[in-house]
């Protein structure tokens, strides 16, 4: 895209000015005058239209970023040609439905031939999401200052920013998601096959795994792990009608990552589900989830309660269930049957100070913290 500065703007009119009122009144001296600046205004347009030679490369650095951690797009620039030249280069970053996040960054460099020249632009991360950085326009003006030309390079880039999260004892969680309590029968149903193993005096001889035994000659025996092992199911429901506002659904993703890095960090088995789309594969690992918690967005046209206790009571993934909620008290207590524990956040400003047995209120973040600390 190329288009008239200021001073060109002003050139053109100008000369047209000029060269119409040396016509007019037989001035040779303001035609030439105005034929002159005419002549500028068109030759500068001729040489913004030509594309410089460049080689830029642009990386976003890091990746994926806690809220207000600093992220940056680190970008080198370098002139293929022998002569070099001043750039500006702008950078912006769009959500996910295609509105920036804030005005495009743009610095001024001087590219130089055959030396790469480093600049880095700061990127915005004062909101969670999912989003687009780029593509990188490289903008570039006349030596008169009369055109600008300012055209796309390279491809678009992902930026994730994490919400926000809080430190909350293991205690705290292990307490509220009873992940450490003993299993009754309904939990212990599956096992999976995870390797062979060296037979040690004592391991149950139906386990021996007699072909590979043969073949290596030592006896071996499979080892197994429970499927349904304790692991905490995180429920968050991101359907617009559980909230007051929006800022109540923010609250509860901040909640959500805060259980869900604390699980982590203390080495507990986690699956995070959403409300809209219960049948979608869980979250199993923290960045998966992180991930899933950055790009979560208030729908209305989320799954009904009775389908997402249908799909949590079919295919439990684990046998404790936690729900961060905005006000849908009710949508954990059919499934007590199904799972050892559950239990229930609810954030919002009119979150109830007495809640119920098996639920937590607060109307933030931090007030739902201090409630799990405190019920250690």
């Amino acid at each position: 895209m190329i288009r008239p500065t200021t001073r060109g703007t002003g050139t053109a009119l100008g000369g047209g000015l000029l060269l119409l009122a040396g016509l007019l009144l037989g001035y040779r001296e303001l035609f030439m005058l105005g034929a002159a600046g005419l002549s500028a205004v068109t030759l500068c347009a001729a040489w913004g239209l030509v594309t410089p030679s460049l080689l830029v490369d642009r990386a976003v650095v890091p990746g994926r970023v806690r809220r207000d951690e600093p992220a940056e797009s680190v970008v080198d620039v370098t002139a293929r040609g022998r002569v070099g030249g001043l750039l500006s280069l702008h950078d912006g970053v769009w959500d996910a439905d295609g509105k920036p996040v804030s005005e495009p960054v743009t610095t001024d460099v001087v590219a130089r031939p055959s030396l790469a020249v480093r600049v880095r632009l700061e990127l915005p991360t004062a909101r969670r999401g999912v989003f687009q950085v780029g593509p990188l326009r490289v903008g570039r003006t006349d030596p008169l200052g009369l055109w600008s030309a300012l055209r796309p390079v390279g491809r678009a880039q992902q930026l994730i920013v994490w919400p926000n999260w809080h430190a909350v004892p293991a205690s705290a969680i292990g307490r509220t998601a009873q992940v450490d309590a003993t299993r009754d029968a309904r939990h212990t149903e599956s096992t999976t096959f995870h390797t062979l193993r060296e037979y040690v005096p004592g391991d149950d001889l139906r386990h021996v795994h007699w072909r590979t035994s043969a073949r290596t000659g030592t006896l071996m025996v499979r080892r197994h792990e429970g499927s349904s092992l304790a692991r905490l199911v995180l429920l968050i429901d991101d359907r617009a009608a559980s909230y007051a506002d929006p800022d109540s659904f923010e609250e509860a993703v901040e909640v959500a990552a805060s259980v869900l890095v604390s699980m982590t960090d203390a080495g507990r088995r986690l699956a995070v589900v959403s409300a809209a789309d219960p049948t979608r594969d869980p979250a199993t690992s923290v960045s998966a989830g992180l991930d899933l918690l950055a790009a979560a967005r208030l729908t209305g046209a989320g799954a009904s309660d009775e389908r997402i206790q249908a799909q949590l009571r079919l295919h439990p993934m684990g046998d404790a269930l936690l729900v961060v909620t905005g006000g849908a008290v009710a949508l954990a207590g059919p499934l007590a049957s199904r799972y050892h524990s559950v239990r229930t956040l609810v954030l919002g400003p009119e979150a109830p100070s007495d809640a119920a047995a098996g639920v937590t209120a607060a109307p933030t973040a931090v007030g739902i913290v201090e409630r799990l600390r405190e019920q250690r």
